[in-house]
């Protein structure tokens, strides 16, 4: 796993976006990798923010931040915004890094932000995945980050050295030593193992216990034969049912042949017919009185048609003498104008003499036709409008409709007919009453026999269902008894096999715990020796395999009490057991160091910059004052930094502001931090 960059968004002290790259460097050709992310800074300028932003996108309100205290996480979160900027506008922090499973290596990136509007605290957590946002592991995260990096363990790789002295203290050491041996070694899984066969083997023991009540086999084979016996006599009454039902259907049918030889269908129409009858009679009335209407319109003129079409003619012929009596002298004068025109234009004497020629005929014509048509009608335009509409259009209309009800009156006279007819041939009630009774008769008694056949088949059908329910019972009852049997001895082969199985584990756990507790106490042993400045102080570290409690040993072989360890000392046995941890694991994690040599003197703080921080990890990110890593022992420090970072307050801001480079002078390699107000 490696910390790939952090950012802090009007976080603690950071007012503004601010990005810190974490990532380690690769060495010159043939040289050490450079593993160090150094941050300066001097007390109260936000280093331990980092490492609480840090924890703080990982874990949410599991963090175990520094500032945090007894404060309840929503106020907390509150209390973490900047004080330049709103609750509205809020804060957040994002932590990305690279995680390598199944041998592909993913860049993931959490990041937490979070507003107060009205004092209410909104928090979003959104997860991606190499770049794309993915739901999944942001509604899960809270498991998933177990995976990567656990909650417990992450407390011995972020961790203040000033406070990560309680190691040496006999009553807390064992218990979060125990934690982290299990989980960094994998022993948590033996445990789990042990826990799991255990439940099961409780399980299976109660399984034995409880006894199923059974259903008594020959009740229910006597209730079957007891159903079997009712649905035999159903079956026999259905039969009997049946039977009287097919002859009665024979006698119905007879029934209905001599009704009808006796014209009973006639009879039975009858009402139908004396209805239909009168409503054609109506009709006919209807008819007769539309037509009257006819003959009351214009419709007799189709009679006179031919005349009509000679008035019309006549009156055209009217009409035209009267245009040529009132427009004579109009046209005289036009034909004048058309020759003075004629002559203006010096046309030729024959064409105009044809031109005059012309127009005199034209109005001797017009004048002789004006002289032989004799007015006798002098129709107005409203009479003559009248004449052309009942030529052109009303006279066929009428002809068509008078027609349409001529055909349909004779339709109806024929039906009359035919249903008067009819009438004189149906039977009287006297006639057909004895044939009708036994119809009705035989009907109704069908009717009784199809209702009780209906009843039947549906105590029949029943009948069978739970006849077919009690069989599948004796069949399931016949097969449980004998998976019983199998169930029973399966259980007892399982819970035989998971009480070996705690057994083996518990073993298996034992041996394991105590073959890696001896390698975990030579590594912390050696780290130890390596760093303190008194090389035959110690001889031996012990671990414990049951109860985890440290020992240390001196070259005597006695048992050196913690408490005659200098402070500093102490520090260093701690430092020197996160070290052997971290070297025993077979997956390393990244450390973050805040206040790495505070109670540390000349020696000691020689031995971490040469021997501890360039081996820690392969990524390790320290958080110091110029007190501690000063100008000395940063040069010392130097051919190991990846990168370094100065963490400057502005007091008139009241803000922290990353810088690249160490308090003195930025590192050739550094890249610069990326701000945003």
């Amino acid at each position: 796993m490696i910390l790939d960059h952090v950012t802090l968004r009007n976080f603690g002290l950071f007012r503004g976006e601010q990005t810190f790259d974490l990532t380690p460097a690769p060495g010159p050709r043939n040289a050490q990798p450079k593993p160090i992310v150094l941050f300066g800074g001097t007390n109260g300028t936000g280093k331990t923010t980092l490492l609480d932003a840090i924890q703080l996108a990982l874990y949410g309100p599991r963090a175990r931040c520094s500032k945090r205290v007894s404060m309840s996480y929503e106020e907390f979160l509150k209390q973490s915004i900047h004080q330049g900027a709103s609750r509205e506008e809020g804060a957040a922090v994002s932590l990305a890094f690279r995680f390598a499973s199944s041998g592909e290596e993913h860049l993931y990136e959490v990041c937490r932000s979070w507003s107060a509007p009205g004092g209410k605290v909104r928090e979003d957590l959104r997860v991606f995945q190499d770049g794309l946002p993915d739901r999944w592991h942001s509604e899960h995260w809270g498991q998933l980050v177990e995976e990567f990096f656990p909650l417990e363990v992450s407390q011995l790789f972020f961790f203040d050295a000033e406070k990560i002295r309680s190691l040496a203290e006999d009553e807390t050491s064992s218990q979060v030593l125990g934690t982290a041996v299990k989980s960094l070694l994998g022993l948590d899984i033996a445990e789990r193992l042990i826990g799991d066969a255990s439940a099961l083997e409780s399980k299976l023991a109660k399984g034995l216990e409880t006894v199923q009540p059974r259903e008594d086999r020959s009740t229910l084979e006597g209730e079957i034969e007891q159903v079997k016996a009712r649905l035999a006599t159903l079956r026999t009454d259905r039969g009997e049912v049946e039977n009287r039902r097919l002859r009665l259907k024979d006698e119905l049918r007879q029934a209905e042949a001599d009704f009808a030889a006796a014209g009973g269908r006639h009879w039975e129409a009858k009402g139908d017919r004396e209805q239909r009858l009168k409503e054609v009679e109506n009709s006919i009335k209807e008819h007769e009185a539309r037509l009257a209407t006819f003959a009351g319109s214009e419709l007799p003129l189709c009679l006179v048609h031919d005349w009509l079409s000679a008035v019309a003619r006549q009156d055209e012929r009217e009409r035209k003498a009267a245009e040529v009596g009132a427009i004579g002298h109009l046209l005289e004068e036009r034909d004048e104008g058309l020759l003075a025109l004629l002559r203006e234009v010096k046309v030729p004497a024959e064409t105009a003499r044809r031109v005059k020629g012309y127009l005199e005929q034209d109005r001797k014509a017009r004048a002789e036709l004006a002289d032989e048509v004799v007015p006798r009608l002098g129709l107005n335009a409203s009479a003559r409008t009248l004449l052309h509409h009942l030529l052109g259009q009303r006279l066929d209309e009428l002809q068509r409709e008078a027609g349409e009800q001529v055909e349909e009156l004779a339709q109806l006279v024929r039906e009359q007919a035919n249903l008067k007819r009819i009438a004189t041939i149906t039977p009287d009630e006297e006639d057909v009453g004895k044939f009708l009774k036994r119809l009705r008769e035989k009907d109704e008694r069908l009717a009784a026999l199809n209702e009780e056949s209906k009843r039947l088949d549906l105590v029949i059908n029943e009948g069978a269902a739970e006849l077919k329910g009690r069989e599948a019972r004796l069949q399931a009852l016949a097969e449980r008894e004998a998976k019983e049997g199998f169930a029973q001895d399966d259980r007892r082969r399982m819970a035989r096999i998971a009480g070996k199985t705690k057994v083996v584990m518990q073993e298996f756990l034992q041996r394991a715990t105590e073959r890696k507790i001896d390698r975990l106490s030579e590594l912390i042993t050696a780290s130890f020796r390596f760093l303190l400045r008194k090389q035959t102080m110690v001889e031996r570290i012990h671990i414990e395999p049951s109860t985890f409690a440290i020992t240390l040993f001196n070259d005597a072989g006695q048992p050196l009490p913690k408490q005659r360890l200098s402070e500093g000392e102490k520090q260093l046995f701690a430092i020197s057991v996160l070290w052997g941890l971290a070297r025993a694991s077979a997956h390393p994690l990244p450390a973050i160091i805040d206040t790495p040599m505070a109670r540390l003197d000349a020696a000691h703080r020689q031995h971490l910059i040469e021997r501890y921080f360039p081996h820690a990890s392969h990524q390790v990110i320290i958080l110091s004052t110029d007190t501690e890593v000063d100008r000395h022992y940063s040069k010392a420090l130097q051919p190991h930094v990846a990168r370094a970072y100065h963490l400057c307050y502005d007091e008139a801001a009241r803000a922290t502001h990353g810088e690249e480079g160490y308090f003195w002078r930025p590192s050739p390699d550094d890249s610069p931090v990326r701000t945003r107000a």
